[in-house]
């Protein structure tokens, strides 16, 4: 087949698959629009699809212009987007966006690792990381809903901001034109066997994908070496914390309990202080009100029969707050994922 033959054929294959593409967004589209009380489900889905497409447009693309001229390769040289390759993903006990920290140092007590692609990089990348305190670990916001190939958002609105409206760069919001985070953790240490870098204090949702680890030095921190404090928005160093987080005798006990029968393992082990860490974690959490934007900072009418839950690993936690400002943890069961299905690693409860 000659040049022009297979780049002609390639060029059909590659418009008969944008064609399928846009008819399965546009299905996913109109799921997203019907299913608004099951928004997170549908956008997520919709999510994968898109990205998986997409894999495949590249590769179809790759493809087209491998079998074109030779000016049409120099001119692809000549593209500035850069592919980068995952080398490990974050194992969390934050398996939901809801009740992930906004900041890692909020929850010093939390604890994750990121588990090494080999291929991408061996154990031996890592050698000398344990003599840093810190890490900037660099990644992708895998779990956002809303889909960037069909919209870039300029503005957005952050949760603690009160309705003001600022770019998406003036922020941290995960929304933004290349979905890269940037994220300060603190090492605990490598395991070589089962290639894993220990890391607490961390603001990552399970399944994160990781593109790379810095080692954090002093100079990093402006301010460190001189009086030149930080300066930010009003909006961003506000207090807006809860004022005391409880637990019932009960939710203790069941905590204790699910420790004990390993359901918090291998992050949070008995014989490795997880019980006095995982609730102190739950606690850091909690005190820095997870709940909806419309109602953080509010306090309400304690409804027993209608807590609010966040999932924290494998662990339901259903907690009220009361008039008083006071966050009460009123159970703490295991959560069943058996037969659920999962994006990302994030689980698709039956109830979202």
């Amino acid at each position: 087949m000659s040049l022009a033959s297979s780049t002609l054929f390639l060029g059909v294959l590659l418009r008969r698959h944008n064609d399928i593409r846009k008819k399965e967004i546009e299905k996913l589209e109109n799921l997203r629009e019907a299913e608004r009380k099951g928004r997170i489900k549908a956008e997520i889905l919709l999510r994968t699809t898109i990205k998986s497409q997409e894999e495949k447009r590249i590769a179809a693309s790759s493809a087209f212009y491998s079998s074109a001229s030779d000016q049409s390769k120099e001119n692809s040289r000549e593209n500035n987007d850069m592919l980068l390759k995952c080398i490990g993903t974050v194992v969390s006990p934050f398996v939901k966006r809801m009740g992930t920290p906004r900041q890692g140092a909020l929850v010093p007590h939390g604890r994750g690792y990121i588990q090494l692609d080999h291929s991408m990089a061996p154990m031996e990348t890592l050698s000398g990381i344990e003599l840093y305190s810190h890490a900037w670990v660099i990644f992708c916001f895998h779990a956002n809903t809303d889909c960037q190939s069909l919209s870039v958002k300029t503005k957005v609105r952050p949760p603690r901001a009160g309705g003001l409206k600022v770019g998406c760069m003036a922020t941290r919001s995960p929304h933004r034109p290349n979905p890269i985070g940037l994220s300060l953790v603190k090492v605990l240490g490598i395991d070589k066997k089962n290639k894993r870098l220990h890391i607490a204090a961390l603001d990552l949702v399970n399944g994160t994908p990781v593109f790379d680890v810095k080692p954090c030095v002093p100079w990093d921190i402006p301010g460190h070496y001189d009086a030149q404090p930080l300066v930010v928005p009003g909006w961003v160093s506000q207090e807006d914390s809860l004022s005391e987080v409880s637990f019932t005798e009960d939710a203790e006990i069941s905590l204790k309990k699910l420790v004990r029968e390993k359901i918090l393992d291998p992050i949070y082990a008995e014989n490795d202080g997880g019980l006095v860490d995982a609730k102190m974690a739950i606690t850091e959490i909690l005190s820095q009100d997870p709940r909806a934007a419309k109602r953080r900072g509010k306090v309400d009418n304690a409804k027993i029969n209608d807590p609010y839950k966040i999932s924290f690993g494998s662990v339901q936690v259903e907690f009220l707050v009361e008039d008083t400002g006071v966050v009460k943890v009123v159970k703490v069961s295991k959560t069943i994922l058996e037969g659920c299905m999962y994006v990302d690693g994030i689980p698709l409860y039956k109830d979202i």
